[in-house]
């Protein structure tokens, strides 16, 4: 089963506890409890895991430049006030081939929202879009 790494951001009750009923999930504040893990040092820490997906609401990590093939990271552009959706905006991502398995998910930088996904892959230079499917 895939980790998924959650942003210290989002909170437990809302996003946490919905995906761990189908998902391994850890904040990241738990990967290095005695750490303040700044936004600079994420990508580091995700290549220290086996291949695990971040998910941040986090506008600053939807850059091309942090596509690396060890990790994924998946941004969601929703507000504070919208983190209940994620769960269910996540789950729906997951059905789509492109970031069906961890394996194919590795190397992407995506941008989630209700309207589709934008994302870049490592060592590609086009941004791929998708629409949802029904």
């Amino acid at each position: 089963m895939s980790l998924i790494v959650l942003d210290d951001q989002l909170l437990p009750i809302l996003v946490q506890a919905p995906i761990q009923a189908w998902a391994t999930v850890q904040r990241l504040r738990d990967l290095r409890p005695a750490e303040v893990i700044k936004d600079d040092r994420v990508p580091s820490l995700l290549r220290e895991l086996k291949r695990p997906t971040f998910v941040t609401i986090d506008a600053g990590f939807y850059d091309r430049n942090l596509c690396d093939p060890a990790y994924s990271i998946l941004y969601f552009a929703l507000r504070d006030d919208q983190q209940p959706q994620l769960p269910g905006l996540l789950r729906r991502l997951f059905r789509l081939s492109e970031f069906k398995t961890r394996t194919v998910r590795m190397g992407k930088v995506a941008r989630i929202s209700r309207d589709g996904i934008g994302y870049w892959q490592h060592r590609e230079k086009d941004m791929y879009l998708l629409t949802w499917r029904d």
